[in-house]
């Protein structure tokens, strides 16, 4: 799974908030398991990659490495000397993961901020303070990123521009999500700016007719397939991890919530995996039943 594709899963997260918040249905415990297995993986591999930009020929921080060699066996590790530099400049694995945490965060707000609405509405702490810690994490790497983009060294300086110019975008992004959920939950605290997400809330207020609200969500869907089509990688630095944390997001939604709705049909297998594993635990239960008749 590619990052950009987390804008779009954050749009259709807000845009279908008030289905999830009352919905009575619970959503199942495994996927915040998975959710919080998979962010961190993640972090743990965006900490390395940071590393190996700072002091390429020291070893990844204590731990880090014995962490993700379950993962990393299946997929090309990030360089760790200056064999991962070509011609002068990053790879392309090396500029994915950079954009993926840049792009990546927009869901990550979004969905701390559906789950902590998610658990007040219920008088439970369950999700929320999952969802706030994975990202804290996110915040601390993005803080470094941003460090880095701040004193880049001479290799980095070509990608300075573009990163920095995908970074606003995804504020203005996340923003506009975050005035699409402002009539269910406060969202203040993770705005970038919190005046734009009043501009933006006005355009989705409950106080407008549907249709409008309609309209506008249309146009918006549209608009993040512009906005992110052309310019990033082709290569995602994590699909393995990112398809696991977008399954286990889509998980918690109530089925009769279609991922149809999506104009980027790539995500629809992530519906369709979930409906398997669903299936194939329907299966061991009425097997374990019959054989316990």
């Amino acid at each position: 799974m590619h990052a950009r594709q987390f804008v779009e899963l954050a749009g259709w997260a807000a845009a279908h908030a008030q289905e999830l918040l009352e919905s009575n249905l619970p959503a199942p415990e495994t996927a915040w398991e998975q959710y919080w297995v998979a962010s961190k993986c993640r972090l743990e591999r965006w900490k390395w990659f940071l590393h190996s930009l700072k002091s390429p020929q020291e070893p990844p921080p204590s731990g880090a490495r014995d962490s993700e060699d379950a993962f990393l066996k299946e997929t090309e590790p990030f360089p760790s000397s200056p064999s991962g530099f070509r011609k002068g400049r990053p790879t392309s694995r090396l500029l994915a993961a950079m954009e993926e945490i840049l792009l990546s965060e927009v869901f990550s707000r979004i969905w701390t901020v559906l789950m902590e609405a998610y658990d007040q509405r219920r008088s439970i702490q369950q999700a929320g303070p999952i969802a706030r810690n994975v990202l804290m994490g996110h915040l601390e790497v993005r803080s470094r990123l941003l460090h880095v983009l701040l004193q880049p060294e001479e290799w980095l300086l070509p990608e300075v521009e573009h990163l920095n110019q995908l970074r606003s975008h995804v504020e203005r992004w996340t923003d506009l999500f975050l005035g699409v959920l402002a009539d269910w939950t406060p969202t203040k605290d993770l705005a970038f700016d919190p005046r734009r997400v009043q501009d933006f809330s006005g355009d989705f207020s409950l106080e407008r007719p549907a249709s409008v609200r309609q309209q506008a969500w249309n146009l918006t869907l549209r608009s993040i397939r512009r906005a992110f089509a052309a310019g990033l990688q082709p290569i995602s630095a994590n699909p393995d991890l990112n398809e696991a944390i977008a399954q286990a997001a889509v998980a918690c939604w109530p089925k009769a919530i279609p991922l149809s709705s999506l104009l980027d049909d790539s995500l629809w297998p992530v519906r369709l995996a979930q409906s398997a594993a669903d299936l194939q635990e329907l299966v061991g239960t009425l097997l374990d039943e019959e054989t316990t008749l």
